[in-house]
């Protein structure tokens, strides 16, 4: 039995993508694509646990933030645990696969996801809730299986659509014990309502696979060393050293810039529009430091994948400061114009940010965490000029803060 599935792989237009001259990326219908393609459209969209071990190596390792994993997802038998969980709470849970790239043992994919919250998740209870979040990945491949995949999930977009995270207009201790309150009464109404109600069992029909339409195009080598080079400068330069004076350098006139949209409600526009997101980020966390884990590029496509830390030392999207140093992950996905990003998509662990700031309750452990974490609020908020002070003068000291 094969797992390399059947599937239709278009552009975004449309259009069949051609094949790939000599010297361009893999064909995207060759086998180790179709690794991946049927790890989605067999192991998730149509629940085959039975081709696990077919599409993954035994020692497979799904590195995620720890809130949406839990314990290390380590294994074959791991990696259905974690599926079937999903699925439990999801059972109509379907992805697409809106693009796709890779060359040589690695291959980036974004998903546009779609399930009813109809089950219970890590402490939560039903909401009957239907749901819409990105996923990105990027995948290794070892011996023609899945050895490695590297995951970010808009989890706080899920959980303002649950409404188990509090609004970002919600400020103060008084605004957040009311919304705690109306939270605690909706769950216990949608816990009875939903206990003999129907579970949706019949996911919709995935769309086609799609590919980037730059992916299979003729690319020379000096021309993909100037397209990693603009993705260093964006993290080294741009980020890190807050040079944001350089954007005209990295972006396209008419750049677009994707991001979930209770992050970006529209998507950023040309070098100023980013200019703007990147000095709000700066500004809230004056020390932020970003570290690329890994990059490629193929075709017209990069993709880097970005571990930042910092400190929330002053206003970020209105959220008061609280002093609180944190550690994320993510993921962005570029399309390349003459050596410029001219499109991005970018998926960030914003719900494990807002986890460490403590302005957002875990849902595990039901309605005692949500206590503890209503109670915990307002010592966040008190106690935060201490650390913010402190932290300061620790980077005045070492000539760090710039903002």
């Amino acid at each position: 039995m094969t797992t390399t599935p059947r599937v239709d792989i278009v552009g975004p237009t449309g259009a069949g993508v051609p094949a790939a001259p000599a010297g361009a990326p893999a064909d995207p219908c060759d086998p180790l694509y179709g690794r991946v393609v049927g790890w989605v459209t067999e192991c998730v969209n149509g629940r085959r646990y039975d081709v696990l071990d077919e599409i993954l190596r035994p020692d497979f390792w799904l590195h995620a933030p720890p809130h949406l994993s839990g314990d290390t997802v380590r294994g074959i038998a791991g990696y259905r645990r974690y599926l079937q969980g999903l699925l439990t709470a999801y059972p109509d849970l379907t992805a697409d696969v809106v693009d796709l790239f890779g060359v040589a043992d690695r291959v980036a994919l974004r998903l546009d996801t779609f399930g009813t919250h109809a089950g219970p998740y890590r402490g939560l209870p039903p909401t009957g809730v239907r749901v819409r979040f990105g996923q990105t990945l990027i995948v290794r491949l070892a011996g023609g299986k899945i050895a490695e995949a590297w995951l970010e999930l808009d989890a706080l977009g899920v959980a303002l659509q649950l409404g188990v995270a509090p609004p970002f207009d919600t400020k103060g201790p008084a605004a957040a014990a009311a919304w705690a309150g109306r939270l605690a009464v909706r769950s216990a109404k949608l816990a009875r309502r939903h206990r003999h109600a129907p579970v949706p069992t019949h996911p919709r029909t995935p769309g086609p696979v799609r590919v980037g339409a730059g992916v299979a195009v003729r690319t020379t080598g000096l021309e993909l060393e100037r397209n990693k080079t603009t993705l260093r400068r964006w993290i080294d330069e741009c980020v890190n050293q807050q040079a944001i004076g350089i954007c005209d350098d990295l972006f396209t006139d008419d750049y677009l810039g994707h991001s979930p949209p209770h992050a970006e409600p529209e998507p950023l526009r040309g070098p100023r529009g980013y200019a703007r997101f990147i000095t709000g980020i700066l500004t809230g966390f004056p020390d932020a430091h970003a570290t690329i884990e890994d990059l490629f590029a193929v075709g017209d496509r990069v993709a880097v994948r970005v571990v930042m830390s910092g400190t929330h030392l002053n206003e970020y999207r209105g959220i008061p400061p609280t002093g609180r140093p944190f550690t994320i992950s993510q993921i962005v996905l570029c399309r390349m114009v003459d050596g410029k990003i001219a499109e991005s998509w970018q998926e960030i662990d914003a719900k494990g940010l807002m986890l460490q700031f403590g302005i957002v309750p875990s849902v595990d452990g039901g309605t005692l965490r949500l206590l503890s974490w209503f109670t915990g609020l307002p010592v966040t908020f008190a106690t935060a000029p201490r650390r913010i002070q402190r932290r300061k003068r620790e980077l005045a000291d070492s000539g760090g803060v710039r903002r």
